[in-house]
This record gives structure tokens, sequence and C-alpha cells, in this order.
């Protein structure tokens, strides 16, 4: 068994063991709440960059929906451009069978008409010549038939060849709409993978940082263990310790005794007086 030094130096050591364990557990947990603070701010960021996330799907969604409207609106127009010059070339076409029609004064040819008419109402006219006079007013209003029918055909042709016009101008405005839009929807992806990649980058952080706290909270529990047996031995010793100073105590109490014993039965050898502690000594520690 260990003796009084040697037990108080291995006290002192336990300690000393147990002091330094305890300011490495200390420091290991200062760690952990710094890391676990970080991955606090990592992950506040996260839910920011998703939040932005959201809006901007939000924005895409609509920006598309807003896309595929023009672009069946565009289809609308360019089918409507495609019927409008088959139109033209249809029009196009009996225009230029009716082109000799076309400079015809048809004031002019009601005239004439109406001229003749008068002249087959008010005059006397031989058979023959009224005949003549039929036959022309016909011819005149055949001529206005068709100078008419140019005139309308062309007055069609005309606000075809406008319509036309406006739908160009509407189908150039829509493919600048749809390009402006469609520019606006690669920005928005551009940003939505943008933001993919920093979160995937925060995510990657935030397990760093479990990782991290893991090893430490380990080394922790590693620690506490270790801090825990020493506790024990540390308590053991100050048993151990007890128990020899008690011993070494008592010791010092029966040799001081045993002195005091052998003096008291001196007395007696040389006939002296004992007293009540000598009677004490020889016959016992109590007070019978």
């Amino acid at each position: 068994m260990l003796n009084e030094e040697e037990l108080l130096k291995k006290i002192s050591d336990v300690r000393e063991q147990i002091k330094q364990l305890k300011l490495q557990r200390a420091e290991i947990a200062s760690k952990v709440r710094s890391l676990k603070e970080a991955r606090r701010e990592l992950i506040g960021k996260i839910r920011v960059l998703r939040d932005d996330l959201s809006k901007l799907r939000e924005e895409l969604s609509k920006l598309k929906e807003e896309r595929q409207r023009l672009v069946t609106e565009r289809r609308g127009v360019i089918r409507r451009i495609r019927d409008v010059k088959s139109e033209l070339f249809s029009k196009k076409e009996v225009l230029n069978t009716l082109k000799e029609h076309e400079s015809i004064s048809i004031s002019k040819i009601k005239t004439k008409i109406d001229r003749l008419e008068w002249r087959i109402i008010t005059e006397s006219l031989t058979l023959e010549e009224e005949n003549r006079l039929v036959k022309e007013i016909a011819k005149l209003e055949s001529i206005l038939e068709n100078a008419l029918r140019a005139r309308k055909l062309r007055n069609e042709y005309n606000e075809l060849r406008a319509e036309l016009k406006s739908l160009i101008i509407e189908l150039n405005s829509l493919n600048s709409k749809i390009g402006e839009l469609s520019g606006k929807i690669d920005k928005v992806r551009n940003a939505i993978g943008e933001l993919k990649k920093n979160v995937e980058e925060l995510r990657t952080a935030i397990d760093d940082k479990n990782n991290q706290i893991r090893e430490y909270v380990s080394r922790l529990i590693d620690l506490t263990s270790k801090i825990n047996e020493l506790n024990d031995v540390y308590r053991k010793l100050q048993e151990n310790l007890r128990e020899v100073r008690i011993a070494k105590k008592k010791a010092v109490e029966e040799k001081i005794l045993k002195k005091k014993k052998e003096l008291a039965e001196r007395k007696i050898r040389e006939g002296k007086r004992l007293t009540l502690e000598d009677l004490k000594i020889l016959y016992g520690e109590n007070d019978e």
C-alpha cells in the first residue's frame, strides 16, 4: 500500500489530469457552440435562398405562361397573315383580268346609260334604232358591272393590304415581346441556377459543420468518461489517504498508550500510588 507522501503525489497528479481534461472539454464545448452558431447562420441563409428560389420559380411560371399566351397569339396572327396573303393573291389575279375596267369612270357610264334610256323613253325611234340602243345599254351595264366589281375588289384588296401591314406590325411586336420575355426567362433561369448552386454549397458547409460537431461531441463524451474515471480514482485515493492517516494516528496513539502502560506498571513494581488515568490505561479505556 502506498504511503501518505506517495498518495499525496498521486492525488496531485490525478487532480492535475482532471483539470487539464476539463480545460480540454471546455475548449471543445466552446468550439461546438461556435459550430452550432455557424450552422444556425448557414441554415438561416438557406431559408432566405429558398424563399428567393420560390419567388423566382413563381416569376418564371408567370413569364412562361405569358410567353405561351403570346406564342399562341402569334400563331393566330401568322395564320391570318397566310389567309390574307392568299386572299390578296386571288383578288390580284381577278383584278388583273379587270385591269382595263379600273380606269373607267363609273359616273360617266351611268350618265350614258341614263341618257340612252331617256332617249328610248322620250324619242320616237325605229325598232332597229331602239334595239341598237338596248344592246348598247346592255353593253354599258356589263362594263359598269365589271367596273363596279373592279372597284369593289380594289377596295377589298387595299383593305387586305392595310390589314396585312397591320398584321405584320402586330407580328413584329409579338416577336419583340416574346424575345424580351425569353430574355427575362433566361435571366430568371440563370438566377435560379445560381441560387441552387449557392444552396448546394451551403448544404455542403452545413454537412461539414455537422461532421465536425459529431466529431467534437464524440471527443466530449470520451473526455467526460475519462474525467469520471479519474474522479473515481481520485475518490479512492482520498479514501486511501484517509485510511493511511487514521492508521498512522492510531499507531501513534498506541505507542503513547504503550509508554503510559509501561510507566503505570513500573509504578506498581515500585509500590507507587496509581492515578485514575493509570488505572484506565492498565485495565481499559472505559469508565468502569
